[in-house]
């Protein structure tokens, strides 16, 4: 990848969300749902288990990201991560709409949000990609 200070701004903008969002979901599920989705989760501890577990491997997809930020040999991995991670989460959303119907507004916004962040990170894969 070209060595590129948008494409480093992208990344880091990016993996932040992935991060903040992905420590939240691992500290503090129950407020995370609820704020984020209007899910009010139950105290199953198996259920909080796989909600921490998720948002542990969120925090860690971000890090790998952040690395490609400031590791000139991991941009090009970090960049295709972000595809990979915001288009997964944006095509199971809309699969899970085809399945169990229309979710509330927030997750349709978070749809939109993830569709737009993996459309950033095509657009800056293929504008600083090495020919």
């Amino acid at each position: 990848m070209k060595n590129s200070k948008v494409l480093k701004t992208i990344l880091f903008v990016l993996s932040l969300g992935l991060i903040v969002l992905g420590t939240w979901r691992l500290t503090n599920p129950v407020s995370f749902y609820a704020t984020n989705s209007g899910v009010k989760l139950s105290n199953d501890v198996n259920l909080l288990s796989e909600i921490r577990a998720a948002g542990g491997a969120v925090v860690g997809i971000g890090i790998l990201i952040m690395l490609g930020v400031f590791i000139d040999k991991l941009t090009y991995t970090s960049t295709l991560v972000s595809i990979v991670i915001f288009f997964s989460f944006g095509i199971a959303r809309i699969l899970a709409m085809a399945m169990d119907g229309n979710p509330g507004e927030k997750i349709v916004q978070g749809i939109f949000f993830e569709f737009v962040s993996g459309l950033t990170a095509v657009i800056a894969f293929y504008k600083y990609r090495e020919k």
